[in-house]
């Protein structure tokens, strides 16, 4: 989508072969190999010419401590350093927003996450307090919390606080991709906001 539209990328991934090759291959893509904790390709992918952030990274299965929320330290005061325009970052309800009227529905499925998801809660819960205690100021960021994630196709999004009464529970990855690139702008409404978004 971000192509079709005329972005530049700059892409850091640990494993490269994963990149489908049509995206791999575009002359308006830089494809940068490295893992978190690597502070050096951390800088190098942040210095390579890109002027907004979106991190949609989360924890494997399996991954032990927080390495996401680790590399999210190192990453927002380089990115303020380079003067980003933005910075839009993937959590979860894990992390509880002042705004959440909350819910059964979202209780169960943190508590889901506690039993099963090793150190996941830990990682988004963690990752979320980081982001939301920064300053917006020096970075316009925006935590936007996703549910349970499908493949479908692209949908509207709605953008709200669990509780509000239209927060849904599922939502697609096209749909995730179609809502950032909407909310890149330095105007936009969710600067400095945490919301939760749904189909």
């Amino acid at each position: 989508m971000a192509l079709e539209q005329g972005h530049s990328l700059t892409v850091y991934v640990r494993n490269p072969d994963k990149v489908p090759a049509e995206i791999k291959d575009n002359p308006k893509v830089t494809v940068i190999k490295g893992p978190l904790d690597d502070e050096s390709g951390l800088e190098k992918a942040v210095t390579s010419g890109p002027t907004v952030f979106v991190s949609f990274a989360g924890p494997t299965f399996g991954s032990k401590g927080t390495p996401v929320t680790d590399a999210m330290k190192k990453l927002f005061p380089l990115l303020s350093a380079n003067h980003y325009e933005r910075a839009l970052v993937l959590g979860t309800c894990s992390y509880p927003a002042p705004e959440d009227k909350g819910g059964l529905k979202w209780k169960a499925s943190v508590a889901l996450i506690k039993i099963i998801g090793g150190t996941a809660y830990q990682e988004f819960n963690g990752l979320g307090t980081f982001v939301a205690s920064s300053d917006a100021s020096q970075l316009k960021w925006t935590l936007f919390r996703v549910p349970f994630l499908g493949n479908g196709p692209a949908k509207p999004v709605t953008a709200t606080y669990t509780g509000s009464g239209s927060d849904g529970m599922f939502l697609s990855r096209k749909s995730i991709a179609a809502w950032v690139l909407q909310e890149m702008s330095p105007d936009s409404e969710w600067v400095g906001k945490t919301p939760v978004l749904s189909n």
